[in-house]
């Protein structure tokens, strides 16, 4: 509405105003299987004080080193008092991953968020104040035919679009996988389910474990919404 976009960076001085304090975080050991982990945090509801957002701008937009890009909304930050570290110490001898780095999106032990990796954002380089009607468009508008495909779009937004996009929704940290996979064949969906659990399962390196986001069930949702979208692709082509 012709007001100048917010940005914010690690670098940005407002920050170094803001009270500081150590937490520990079961949310986040949980997720990455340590524990008594610290973070050095702010909080991001006092961050929202200081840039009140503006227009239509409803969410957070955290984009990240490594082509990782998360998304909360400001509803999040309010509800589960959503910190952002600025510095993490994990217990001697605990292996951390290269994209483990701060900024990294925290919740606190007094609030009990539902368990989805949005909230595990790390390696933010900047945050962008958006609307999430206009993030999410151009996957609202991809004319899904059933309600399984719906729950697994609803899936993808919440644990998969950070590394993967869709119709230039999304982060590139992982590889395009409607490009990837031709997943109109039934072969093709196993080959991505093998992958999936190849990359993702709990014994991998990156601590990327999906298991604990995405059940069985939901997985074949999640994989119902990508072979509808394969198809409606193939129909336009």
């Amino acid at each position: 509405d012709g007001q100048k976009k917010i940005l914010v960076t690690s670098m940005d001085s407002v920050i170094s105003l803001l009270e500081k304090k150590w937490i520990s975080s079961t949310y986040f050991d949980r997720g990455l299987n340590y524990e008594s982990s610290l973070m050095e945090v702010v909080s991001l509801s006092d961050l929202l004080k200081v840039y009140s957002p503006y227009g239509n701008a409803d969410a957070i937009l955290l984009n990240c080193a490594d082509d990782y890009q998360g998304i909360i909304s400001i509803n999040d930050v309010k509800k589960y008092d959503l910190q952002i570290a600025l510095k993490i110490q994990l217990l001697q001898g605990a292996v951390r991953p290269d994209w483990l780095q701060p900024m990294l999106i925290v919740v606190p032990n007094h609030a009990k968020p539902p368990f989805f990796e949005r909230f595990l954002t790390a390696n933010i380089t900047e945050l962008r104040f958006i609307s999430l009607a206009e993030y999410y468009a151009p996957l609202n508008s991809l004319g899904l035919e059933n309600a399984n495909a719906q729950f697994g779009l609803d899936l993808f937004k919440s644990n998969c679009l950070f590394c993967h996009s869709i119709n230039k929704v999304g982060g590139n940290k992982g590889v395009s996988l409607l490009s990837s996979f031709d997943l109109t064949f039934r072969s093709e969906k196993k080959r991505f389910k093998d992958r999936f659990l190849e990359e993702h399962g709990s014994d991998n390196d990156t601590k990327q474990n999906m298991g604990q986001f995405i059940d069985n069930n939901q997985f074949e949702a999640l994989l119902e919404f990508l072979h509808q979208i394969s198809v409606n692709k193939e129909k336009r082509n």
